[in-house]
């Protein structure tokens, strides 16, 4: 399967599960042809309903999967949590649904060409829009850049995610604090991804208020209250009141600089159970459910009147890793695995397209490389094929032949090994374990034996986890974050091997390429576009010839309205939360 540059994004109207794919958005801003449509589950003949003149007012409840932790942006990597903060904040720049960068608090984009951006790549020059306002009314302004940094990168604070605030040797301020400048350690393209423009489940260009915890020494922040009692911040809605174990109700935010929002209030309603949240909205108790589990899409016809958005999560891809090391002794290189044969023939002996088609109902594709849907995707790259002929010739050239129990073996070593996913009843557990089964039975088919060795999550992710500790011989590696270049920093670098030491890092294939950790550094320098570009698509060619981890799928973002709620324009990398003040509620198609 061919690499397409295209973002696509899946509109299912009522009942009619017809694929409608837009124009698609590509790396470089150039245009291309939607492919066609296909048809999928229960596809009837539908027409677009009329585009209505959008209205101001009236309430919104959303069915999110969980309660937010905290509020605290800084404290949190719950993806609950960051779309109600999205609500309660505007970023310094955000991602829109189409992939270009919007100002909010800032005034302009940083760039070389406007002076945002040094020749060096050394120093960034922020300017922040006049007349900024927290939800209390208090001065929001270079200050508040100021002190999240400083907060951030404070030893004591338990911040969940410093990416890029690290890089900052220092920050000054203008006189009439309307300007930030900021000095790196050292020339960053990456800066701006992950310090200043984000959206939906991303961390990136939220800020803390200075007037707010500046009184308040670091280690103690997280316990002060705010997130949980209290809180600030500048969006389009503030906080009205949180109802613990119920629900959270946002209303609009009167110092929000930007438009006013459309909609007067927003009730989040934690509803854990996806088939109960599709019930609701069947009901007519919720406007939107987010978030549902891909397990959930067979259940989606029986919402009526509803729209249905499948969105691919840019650059979150449901792959198996391969322990390229011993599990038994991690300084030593894997007694299978450390084959290129073996890996080669894995790929290529594993169905991933019956998976998307049987066990995702068709709805999105077979994974390539770690930012399929993103616009750095490397359009030349192709799917490994589903060749079980060819995978069971490349295992007979490496001299693993079969055996009598129909098992390979190679000098007394049999071609069996563990597979690694999550146990428990959660959708995507199951799922996870549906995927599992057919990878079994796909490896049986060429010789291989494949034994599952699953856990509870809890015990797979952390600090001690199978992952962090490497105690596996290929592992599903669940994440389903949005990325960009940084997931190839995270999950290929050399010196993001996990370890005693630091557990946290990514790359628990224990991936090492010389060249690959070249050009991951280098790119992360390159400020010209067209050459950071060249760079990546290097470092996924060279990551799709070593076959250090398998693609499998492009998860999906799946959220379901009723059909009066408008406004809602998810992206494969923006997510659905990027415009809250924009979405609305047509009256006249409303269901009391």
């Amino acid at each position: 399967m061919v690499a397409s540059r295209c973002w696509t994004r899946v509109i299912l109207p009522l009942l009619c599960l017809t694929l409608i794919l837009p124009g698609c958005t590509v790396r470089g801003g150039t245009a291309t042809a939607p492919p066609e449509a296909t048809a999928t589950i229960n596809a009837l003949p539908t027409t677009d309903p009329t585009a209505a003149t959008p209205e101001s007012g009236g309430s919104l409840i959303i069915a999110i999967p969980e309660e937010p932790d905290t509020l605290n942006v800084s404290l949190t990597t719950q993806r609950a949590a960051r779309w109600v903060i999205s609500s309660l904040n505007a970023r310094l720049i955000r991602v829109r649904s189409d992939g270009t960068l919007e100002p909010q608090l800032l005034r302009e984009v940083p760039t070389p060409e406007n002076g945002g951006i040094t020749e060096d790549g050394r120093v960034y020059t922020l300017r922040f829009r006049e007349e900024l306002r927290w939800s209390d009314g208090e001065p929001l302004d270079a200050r508040d850049f100021q002190f999240t940094w400083q907060a951030l990168t404070h030893p004591s604070y338990p911040a969940t995610d410093r990416s890029g605030w690290e890089q900052i040797e220092s920050v000054e301020i203008s006189a009439d604090y309307l300007t930030a400048t900021v000095r790196l350690r050292e020339p960053s393209a990456s800066f701006l991804e992950t310090v200043l423009a984000g959206s939906s489940d991303s961390s990136a260009g939220l800020l803390l208020p200075a007037h707010a915890l500046e009184e308040t020494s670091p280690q103690d922040i997280p316990t002060s209250g705010f997130g949980q009692e209290t809180y600030v911040g500048s969006g389009p809605f503030r906080l009205e009141r949180w109802t613990e174990g119920e629900q959270l109700v946002v209303e609009r935010n009167e110092h929000f600089v930007g438009p006013e929002p459309r909609l007067e209030r927003i009730v989040f309603r934690f509803v854990p159970d996806p088939r109960q949240a599709i019930n609701y909205l069947t009901t007519g108790e919720v406007d939107l459910a987010v978030d549902l589990p891909e397990t959930a899409l067979p259940d989606l016809a029986q919402a009526p009147n509803a729209s249905y958005l499948l969105t691919p999560r840019g650059g979150a891809v449901a792959s198996y890793a391969f322990n390229l090391n011993d599990p038994d002794a991690l300084d030593e290189p894997h007694p299978l695995f450390s084959d290129p044969a073996v890996r080669l023939a894995i790929a290529l002996g594993f169905d991933r397209l019956t998976v998307v088609k049987e066990l995702l109902f068709d709805q999105t594709t077979v994974g390539i490389t770690p930012l399929d849907h993103t616009p750095w995707q490397d359009p030349t790259l192709a799917a490994y094929p589903f060749d079980p002929v060819q995978a069971a010739r490349v295992l007979d050239a490496a001299g693993w032949t079969v055996q009598p129990d129909g098992i390979r073996a190679r000098d007394g070593v049999r071609l069996s090994f563990t597979h690694t996913t999550t146990l428990g009843e959660d959708p995507d557990s199951v799922l996870r374990r549906q995927i599992q089964e057919a990878f079994i039975e796909d490896m049986r088919a060429i010789g291989i034996e494949v034994r599952p060795h699953n856990y509870p999550l809890v015990q797979i992710e952390g600090p001690r986890g199978v992952r962090a500790t490497r105690r596996f011989d290929m592992i599903d590696l669940i994440d389903e974050r949005r990325g960009g270049p940084e997931k190839l920093v995270r999950l290929f670098a050399s010196d993001a091997i996990p370890t005693a030491a630091d557990p946290t890092g990514g790359n628990a294939m224990g991936y090492v390429n010389s060249d690959v950790d070249q050009l991951l550094e280098a790119q992360a320098r390159e400020l010209d576009h067209t050459e950071r570009s060249r760079k990546i698509d290097r470092i996924q060619r060279q990551i799709h010839e070593d076959v250090p981890l398998i693609p499998i799928y492009a998860h999906l973002e799946i959220d379901v309205s009723r059909r009066y709620v408008q406004g809602l324009d998810p992206g494969p990398v923006s997510g659905l939360w990027w415009n809250p003040e924009e979405w609305w509620v047509n009256r006249s198609e409303a269901i009391d």
